[in-house]
C-alpha cells in the first residue's frame, strides 16, 4: 500500500493481518490523492488536513517529493485536531506525541 498521512483503520487492520507489509514509496506520487491529506470531521462537517508539498509532480515517485516546512502548516494541523478530537479518550497521550514532530 502507498503511504498516507493519519491513515484510516482499514489500513491498521491490514498491516496486522498479513505476514509481509511493504509501503510503496517507490510509485508515483498522485495529485489530489490521499498520500498527504486526508479528511477529520470538525463541528460535523468535514474538514482537510494537508501537508503541503513542494513541487508536486505525478510524474515523479512518492520518495521524491518534500514536505513544505516553509508554511506554517503544523500549529494550524494541531488547532484542528484538537478541536477536533480533545475530548477523546487518550487524547492527551496522542496530542503530546504530535506536538513532538
Amino acid at each position: 500500500m502507498q503511504p498516507y498521512i493519519f491513515p484510516y483503520m482499514g489500513y491498521f487492520q491490514l498491516y496486522n493481518a498479513v505476514d509481509l507489509f511493504i509501503s510503496l514509496e517507490d510509485v508515483n506520487f498522485i495529485k489530489g490523492g490521499w498520500i498527504n491529506r486526508n479528511k477529520i470531521m470538525i463541528d460535523g462537517q468535514p474538514s482537510y488536513i494537508t501537508f503541503p508539498i513542494r513541487n508536486i509532480s505525478q510524474n515523479r515517485l512518492i520518495n521524491q517529493h518534500y514536505i513544505n516546512w516553509d508554511e506554517p502548516w503544523p500549529r494550524n494541523l494541531l488547532k484542528k485536531i484538537k478541536h477536533s478530537y480533545g475530548k477523546e479518550p487518550y487524547f492527551k497521550e496522542v496530542y503530546s506525541e504530535l506536538n513532538l514532530l
